[in-house]
Formats: structure tokens, C-alpha cells, sequence
């Protein structure tokens, strides 16, 4: 009895280390974003190898049936890695386990095993109490088949029982406590982009032009930045109503949003205003790119609550964005060159 106590007092010093170091790693990884299966490579990798690194710590504490056989809570991080972060970080983690721990041992062998019947049910797609429950009976059945030849005494049947309840235990506390940190991420990063959304448009706002514009600094020497806006909209929303106003936002949003590059960013500025950041220092192309705009607003056909159609036009102004400038500066710049187009005749880019 006085060796299960012993025993159960490294199973919870194993519990403590387990779920401390998965929660960690989360955290640590899911500094911008939630870490999950679609998470870029390179943090499903290092998740994958962290849980491999702990596993590995795991099977020192070993309690042995033989010298080929016994228990460990090693499993405990690798299911949690299948479940949360996919089969790529599972396999890495696997990996490095294996090298880690003897390699081409019985236990890596048995791991395997359960790692490929539990990828089976890919459950990463459908994470859920129930394919949770699969994939413990089957840790459970594995360790349950390979342990029953050295069942000999009482003691190391009481041991043994006290391995798998614990070991179920600290999965269960693992996937929960994990399951409660995912849900807490994702619910921060989704509050964070809708308050950097703007309701009506689904393109940012204010807030959220400001923290793309640090990632368009970063990534590009030189880009533009231009001011969008509807020709006449109050005619529209006196005319059709503001419903139809609403409509034509939406529209206008949707096929500048079209017309622009992967790295480009647009935002509502206010009312029927716009910003746009364009990947490029090339005031040429950027000329260009809101030349694509314009044409293709121009070119759309809105409808009134009728079914009436009618045309709606934009008016832009470009400027080369000047880091030395806040982004208030550049947009007074970019709006100089709006106010040139529409005391032009509307529809048309100006840049300077």
C-alpha cells in the first residue's frame, strides 16, 4: 500500500507538469490567433514537438510490469495534440518521442499503434465528447491487453488500476481544462476582429486599419494610400431610401474588395468614405489599381426597391503613403487629391 501512495504521488506531480506545459505551449502559441489544425506550419510543428519533448520527460516516471512493459502518462500529451492541433503535429511529436526514447522499443511500437487508430477518426474535425471517449478506450484497451501476462499480485494490480484511473483523470482535466483555453482564445480573437470590423461593410474600420497599416509597414518598403468615395450618395439615400444607401455600401465594398491584391487593405473611414492601403510603392500601379475600382463600380448595376436599375460612380484620390507622416497626415494628402477629382467632374483617380 505504501508503494501505491508513493506511486500516486508522482502520478500527480505528472499531472501537474502535463497540464501546466500543454497550457503553456497554447498559450504561447496562440499569440495571434487561436492555435488549432489550420494553424500555419510552423506553429503546428513546434506544438507537435514541444508535446514530444514532454511525453518523453513523461516516460522516465515509469512504472514497469517488465522490462519491455509498463506504464507511463505519455499518451496523455499526444492525444491532446491529435485532438486540438491535427495528425501533422501528432506525428511530430511522435518523432520526436521516438528518437528520444530508445526508438524501435515495444512501447513506441504500442504508441504507434494507438496514435494511428485514434488518427482514424480524425478527431480534430469532429472534436467532441464522444470521440474523445473513442479515443480513451482505446489508450485503455491497448494498455489493458499488453499489461494482463504480468498481473501477478494484488499490488501491481492495485498500481496498475491506480495508473489507469489517474491516467484518465488528467486526460479528461487535460481536454476540459485545454477545451475551456481554446474556447477563451477564439472568443478573444473574435471580439478583437469584430471591434476592428466595421458592422455593415464586413471591410475594417478605423481601429482596424491601424493595426493592419503596422503589418503593411512591416512587410513593405513603399505603398499607397487612397480615399474612396460614393459620387452623390446623400442623392442616393434621399432618393431610394436608406435601406438601398445601406446596399450600395455593401456593393461598393464588396467589388473594390474584388478588384484589390491579397496583401491591399480596405477600410470604411466614415459614412460613404473609404481608405485604401495598396501593397505597392509604385504610384503607376497604384494609379492603376484604383483605376480597376473605379471601372468596376461604374460598370455595376444597382437596383432600387423596384427593381429599378440605376449607376452609381466613385471618385479617388491615390498618394504614395510618407512614413515620416502619421496616417492622419496621409490621408490628408489622399484626400487633397479626392477633393481634385470630384471638383473635376466625379468618377475619376487623381494622385499626387
Amino acid at each position: 500500500m505504501e508503494q501505491v501512495i508513493r506511486s500516486l504521488d508522482a502520478l500527480y506531480i505528472n499531472i501537474c507538469v502535463t497540464y501546466a506545459s500543454l497550457v503553456f505551449f497554447y498559450f504561447f502559441l496562440s499569440s495571434d490567433s487561436p492555435l488549432g489544425p489550420t494553424s500555419p506550419l510552423y506553429k503546428r510543428v513546434l506544438f507537435g514537438v514541444l508535446c514530444g519533448a514532454v511525453a518523453a520527460f513523461l516516460d522516465r516516471d515509469l512504472f514497469r510490469l517488465s522490462e519491455t512493459v509498463y506504464y507511463s502518462f505519455e499518451m496523455i500529451p499526444l492525444v491532446i495534440c491529435v485532438f486540438y492541433v491535427g495528425w501533422l503535429s501528432v506525428v511530430c511529436a511522435f518523432v520526436v518521442k521516438f528518437f528520444l526514447t530508445g526508438m524501435f522499443t515495444l512501447d513506441n511500437l504500442i504508441v504507434v499503434a494507438m496514435i494511428a487508430v485514434i488518427c482514424y477518426f480524425r478527431p480534430w474535425r469532429d472534436n467532441n465528447i464522444r470521440t474523445f471517449a473513442i479515443a480513451i478506450s482505446v489508450v485503455l484497451l491497448f494498455r489493458l491487453l499488453v499489461s494482463i501476462p504480468y498481473l501477478h499480485s494484488w499490488e501491481i494490480i492495485l498500481r496498475s488500476l491506480a495508473y489507469q484511473l489517474v491516467t484518465l483523470f488528467c486526460l479528461f482535466i487535460c481536454y476540459h481544462g485545454l477545451g475551456g483555453k481554446f474556447r477563451y482564445v477564439r472568443a478573444f480573437f473574435r471580439e478583437k476582429e469584430n471591434s476592428s470590423m466595421d458592422f455593415l461593410t464586413k471591410t475594417f474600420n478605423r481601429m482596424g486599419l491601424e493595426e493592419h497599416l503596422k503589418a503593411v509597414q512591416k512587410n513593405h518598403s513603399g505603398f499607397g494610400l487612397a480615399m474612396l468615395d460614393i459620387d452623390f450618395f446623400k442623392k442616393v439615400n434621399d432618393t431610394y431610401g436608406h435601406a438601398i444607401g445601406d446596399d450600395v455600401l455593401v456593393r461598393v465594398a464588396n467589388v473594390a474588395r474584388m478588384m484589390l491584391r491579397k496583401d491591399d487593405v480596405l477600410a470604411r473611414f466614415g459614412g460613404e468614405e473609404f481608405v485604401i492601403l495598396i501593397a505597392s510603392g509604385n504610384a503607376y500601379e497604384c494609379v492603376k489599381c484604383c483605376e480597376r475600382i473605379r471601372r468596376a463600380v461604374e460598370s455595376t448595376v444597382f437596383t432600387n426597391a423596384d427593381g429599378e436599375p440605376f449607376q452609381i460612380t466613385v471618385s479617388l484620390g491615390v498618394a504614395c503613403y510618407q512614413p515620416g507622416k502619421s496616417l492622419q497626415e496621409n490621408i490628408i494628402v489622399a484626400d487633397g487629391a479626392l477633393y481634385q477629382s470630384k471638383t473635376h467632374g466625379r468618377n475619376r483617380t487623381t494622385s499626387v
